[in-house]
């Protein structure tokens, strides 16, 4: 069915609590805001967790967030080498030793293939999952080619700004790092998870994204035939940042109501 959603409030002031912890061999960062169900915040690549910062004044007045720094982003240290594929585990070992289940699980990019890895290795812990032009699906491009492609996302309209504190982590230097989870990234496939997955899920996806196209996206809802899909126009890859407060709506509608078809005409305040 179809209905129509309210707005979400903004609220200014709120307060993060940061965190560093240690699981396996690495030390992990990450903040908290907010007071609910707990939902968790999985960044992509080449960025960190401050790519959701617009999201939470509205996502803390309902849920409880961890914005996680994935090793070697933000502020969680590197210990090479780095692995696609240890991502999941480590965060669910990170989850059991916060006590946390019947999380809610939101994975941008990169963090979207982790999450649908996450969730297909431990469903217990995932009540619903949300996919923001994720990764997951094989990218078939060459490791240039998807270089090309994210200089050309990294400019293009309707991608909104990164905020002040993403800036600082974008820029420090990250060569190794950056080399490897690239590497990681071109030869993903993460087919086999999604076909496992029963969990509630939403993807949303921008119609302009030319990192990864919405020729993914569908693919990935054609491999998820029971999740709700949104296609935003005019949105590039990170519609997180370029309309935060229609997508925290679609978030926490999906979230709060369960799955259904989500009508996008309600106007930006």
């Amino acid at each position: 069915m179809f209905y129509s959603i309210a707005m979400a409030t903004k609220k200014e002031g709120f307060i993060e609590a940061t965190h560093s912890i240690t699981v396996g061999h690495h030390q992990l960062y990450y903040r908290t805001v907010g007071q609910g169900s707990p939902l968790v915040l999985i960044h992509g690549f080449g960025v960190s967790g401050y790519i959701w910062q617009l999201m939470l004044p509205y996502l803390a007045q309902r849920h409880q967030v961890f914005i996680i720094d994935l090793p070697g982003y933000g502020k969680s240290i590197f210990t090479p080498p780095w692995r696609l594929r240890e991502m999941a585990p480590l965060l669910i070992t990170w989850l059991r030793e916060l006590n946390l289940s019947s999380v809610a699980l939101m994975g941008h990019s990169m963090g979207g293939a982790i999450a649908l890895h996450l969730s297909a290795s431990a469903p217990e812990l995932v009540e619903r999952l949300v996919l923001v032009s994720s990764a997951g699906i094989p990218l078939n491009a060459h490791l240039s080619h998807l270089a090309l492609r994210s200089i050309r996302s990294f400019f293009q309209q309707g991608n909104g700004s990164y905020p002040s504190e993403l800036i600082q982590d974008v820029l420090q230097p990250r060569p190794l790092l950056f080399w490897q989870t690239a590497q990681e990234m071109m030869h993903s496939d993460f087919r086999a998870e999604i076909a496992a997955n029963k969990i509630p899920t939403l993807i949303i996806w921008g119609e302009q994204d030319v990192f990864l196209p919405i020729s993914l996206g569908r693919t990935l809802h054609a491999a998820l035939p029971h999740a709700t899909f949104v296609t935003l126009p005019n949105t590039g890859h990170r519609p997180m940042l370029a309309f935060p407060e229609l997508v925290s709506t679609m978030v926490l509608s999906f979230l709060a109501e369960g799955q259904s078809d989500i009508n996008l005409g309600a106007p930006l305040s």
